[in-house]
């Protein structure tokens, strides 16, 4: 049976429940020294009730139920609901005050990926943002590693803080929508050739079959489209148990994406859980990146093949073709690395280039 949540109260006007109990008396024509009398309670302290200086407790509820009839719970509501309106009201002057921190974040690119709702004020985008980083306050993710991740630029970009934390959250709440089994970090890479296997089933095998295969051994792959200012081309993090390899389409190329997952996956095999890996794949020497990057080569195409294949010199198109169909790789990962090392001009073998819608 679906669950309905109730209705936010949102009051026109904030009344304490004392402008109800003031009604009550007027109707009744009680003083509110006789309620006073009547609730064995000073005088001055049911005047505090009046004036919503003091809250009903739930004695006091109990009294006013006895004396006036209504039921203790109609008293306990109103306080509660009363004094709900009043944490609005603070929290909006909050938040009316630190709403200028929207501006730091890609509200408008973000809406028109359909991950907010479009606002015309910043008041309402900060609220937007609230709800999408699932945050009481905006100002509080300083301090998270979603928002401060080791991120080194080999290119002298500066990315921008705020679009990678919205980049980041993206990606947590993408994962959280995949069914994944438990990861275990043994089977993953006893299992390595069947994401091998993948590359050459075709570009939708990436967006539609690479996620699944990585879920059932416990890993949460995402795409998630590159924002701005990012300069992202993959990420690897844990969100609670569960390892996530975060892709974007920066970069479209089959034998690119291909390669980013291997390198994440890397990260995940290789390195330390209580870190974000955010990489752009600039020329970074970090000994991480370094490892990474091995790894993301050696496992695409092992190191004794290359050597071997590299050997002969012959990078001609039907020896790409029997050396990709050998060694059970995509072609356009073969010609890939043969660019990125320089051993053939990058105007040569583009027939072997394989876009990636995204």
């Amino acid at each position: 049976m679906a669950s309905i949540a109730p209705a936010p109260y949102h009051p026109e006007r904030v009344s304490p429940p004392g402008d109800t109990i003031r009604d009550i008396l007027d109707d009744i024509d009680m003083s509110q020294a006789e309620l006073a009398r009547r609730m064995g309670r000073p005088p001055n302290k049911i005047n505090q009730i009046i004036q919503g200086k003091k809250a009903i407790t739930a004695d006091t509820a109990l009294e006013l139920e006895s004396v006036l009839g209504l039921p203790a719970s109609f008293w306990m509501n109103r306080e509660q609901n009363y004094q709900l309106a009043l944490s609005q009201i603070q929290q909006l002057k909050e938040q009316e005050q630190a709403c200028e921190i929207a501006k730091e974040f890609p509200c408008a690119e973000m809406a028109k990926l359909g991950w907010i709702e479009k606002k015309t004020n910043w008041l309402e985008k900060y609220q937007e943002l609230l709800r999408f980083f699932a945050s009481a306050k905006l100002n509080a993710l300083n301090a998270a590693v979603e928002l401060a991740p080791s991120f080194r630029k080999g290119d002298g970009k500066n990315a921008c803080q705020k679009a990678l934390a919205s980049w980041l959250r993206k990606g947590v709440v993408e994962s959280q929508k995949i069914q994944t089994a438990e990861f275990c970090k043994e089977q993953t890479s006893e299992h390595l050739e069947s994401f091998r296997e993948l590359t050459r089933v075709g570009p939708a095998a990436l967006t539609d079959e690479l996620p699944k295969v990585a879920a059932g051994l416990g890993i949460a792959v995402v795409f998630v489209p590159h924002l701005k200012g990012t300069y992202a081309s993959g990420a690897a993090f844990w969100h609670g148990e569960t390892p996530i390899v975060q892709l974007s389409f920066r970069w479209k190329r089959h034998d690119i994406l291909w390669f980013n997952f291997f390198h994440e996956l890397g990260h995940i095999l290789l390195h330390s859980r209580n870190e974000t890996f955010l990489d752009d794949f600039s020329a970074d020497q970090d000994h991480h990146e370094v490892e990474a990057n091995r790894f993301a080569a050696n496992t695409l195409i092992p190191h004794h093949a290359w050597e071997q294949f590299c050997g002969l010199g012959n990078f001609t198109a039907p020896a790409v073709q029997r050396f990709g169909k050998t060694a059970g790789i995509s072609e356009s990962i073969v010609v890939g690395r043969l660019k990125k090392e320089g051993l053939v001009p990058h105007a040569n073998l583009q027939e072997f280039h394989i876009t990636v819608p995204g």
